[in-house]
């Protein structure tokens, strides 16, 4: 009787042991959510199904659907991914590397569509084995339309000067006027 008390304790003690330990570990997983949720980055995991399984504030922002949303839909056809390659070739480069960065196009909950910097990032277990994917994203529409703009005009400016018939120059006469300033 004596040693199946003893066994009974041990065993109490033992799962008390390991519940404490779970509870310290998702309180940590809870708290790293947590911080994920400061950056005004855009990030979320999602499983080896492509399944959301974590969306941070900013993802809520840039896209739009709530954490609650978004969890547990397909991420490729919640945004409506356009990959510049084929997903199967990302994929390949993702598991031999670990990491894949490029740039993506996303459909937001209203409609309109962002091109973000995309990193992903493959989580494994402790065998090596692929379990999770981690995408950050930063939005860089503005800045892809900034540059389009950019190589517009000069693209028109370099086309007026190659076909104008005049002789077109450009001086700095920024001395001169300096000097005239000190003239005075």
């Amino acid at each position: 009787a004596l040693v199946r008390c003893l066994v009974s304790l041990s065993a109490i003690g033992a799962t008390t042991f390991l519940a404490l330990k779970s509870q310290s570990s998702d309180m940590v997983m809870r708290e790293r959510a947590r911080l994920l949720d400061l950056t005004h980055d855009t990030v979320f995991v999602r499983d080896m199904d492509d399944v959301i399984t974590y969306w941070n504030r900013g993802a809520e922002e840039l896209y739009g659907w709530r954490r609650d949303e978004a969890i547990g839909q397909v991420s490729h056809q919640l945004m409506k991914t356009a990959f510049p390659a084929p997903l199967e070739k990302i994929t390949a480069e993702l598991f031999h590397t670990g990491r894949w960065e490029g740039e993506l196009v996303h459909t937001k909950r209203d409609g309109t569509r962002v091109t973000v910097a995309s990193r992903w990032s493959l989580q494994q277990d402790k065998r090596g084995r692929p379990v999770a994917t981690m995408e950050t994203n930063n939005d860089v529409t503005e800045r892809k339309r900034a540059d389009a703009e950019l190589r517009e005009s000069e693209g028109r400016y370099r086309n007026i000067f190659q076909t104008a018939g005049a002789s077109i120059w450009e001086e700095d006469f920024s001395k001169v006027k300096a000097a005239i300033d000190d003239l005075k």
